[in-house]
């Protein structure tokens, strides 16, 4: 009994000692927060601004409105570039890397560019001008894309509308203008975006805009002369922009 007692006490000394010895608990790290993978999905609104490198194309003829026939009709093709700037909304839809979507945008220039004769064509004389101007430009394209999570490379393409002005001015001085003419054409390009935060992304983009030809009613030589003048008038132009975009998913307007 007696050496029992002894082996009991001395087994509760030692054992603060050997406590004493034993490693101190490892702290429980926590894991790191879950960050879900970015998403192109849902609406957005934005703005553009950048620069436009156009051709004008002019088909000027002078009519006879007695005898029904035609003079003076030549081509010339001027060149211009102007900023060009304006606004875009659209929706995308990520499947996987891919990405689909479908935007409208407006954009506004001073893009314009006219010639004058050097000498006699036909019925025009030395000094005739022609010019034209674009007054506004739009699109409704779709896109399709790439995305590596926050970035994503698309290439784009529709339908191309804009409104444009042509004026003539004839020596000595008669001038006339043909405002606001609609063009339907045709616009393809591409570019890349990156997101910086959830809701706002950063994009550069090119894209070329073909508007079509439109006649243009240019008015008469004189007050009194029997010749009328047209001309039909196109532009062809390629645009290098730079984009910002505001997803309005997260937001909360609308209920989004």
């Amino acid at each position: 009994m007696r050496h029992a007692l002894g082996i009991v006490l001395a087994a509760a000394v030692a054992a603060p000692a050997m406590a004493a010895d034993l490693p101190a608990a490892m702290p429980m790290k926590s894991l790191p927060a879950y960050v879900p993978a970015y998403s192109w999905t849902g609406f957005y609104i934005g703005g553009n601004l950048g620069g436009s490198w156009g051709k004008f194309d002019f088909a000027p003829t002078a009519t006879d409105n007695v005898l029904g026939t035609t003079s003076g009709a030549f081509n010339n093709s001027v060149t211009n570039s102007s900023v060009v700037g304006g606004f875009q909304s659209g929706y995308n839809w990520e499947i996987g890397n891919l990405v689909l979507g479908f935007e409208q945008d407006f954009q506004f220039t001073g893009l314009k560019q006219g010639f004058t004769l050097a000498a006699p064509v036909g019925s025009f004389a030395a000094g005739d001008t022609f010019s034209s101007k674009v007054d506004f430009l739009s699109s409704t394209r779709g896109k399709i894309g790439w995305a590596w999570d926050r970035f994503m490379l698309y290439a784009a393409g529709g339908l191309a509308t804009g409104v444009m002005d042509a004026s003539a001015t004839y020596v000595p001085g008669f001038g006339f203008t043909d405002a606001h003419k609609f063009h339907t054409g045709y616009t393809i390009g591409g570019g890349g975006e990156y997101a910086v935060t959830n809701n706002v992304s950063f994009g550069v983009e090119y894209r070329y805009l073909n508007l079509g030809k439109e006649t243009y009613n240019l008015g008469a030589f004189t007050a009194v002369n029997g010749q009328t003048v047209s001309s039909s008038v196109d532009l062809k132009s390629s645009e290098v922009i730079a984009r910002l975009n505001v997803k309005l998913q997260g937001l909360g307007f609308f209920g989004m």
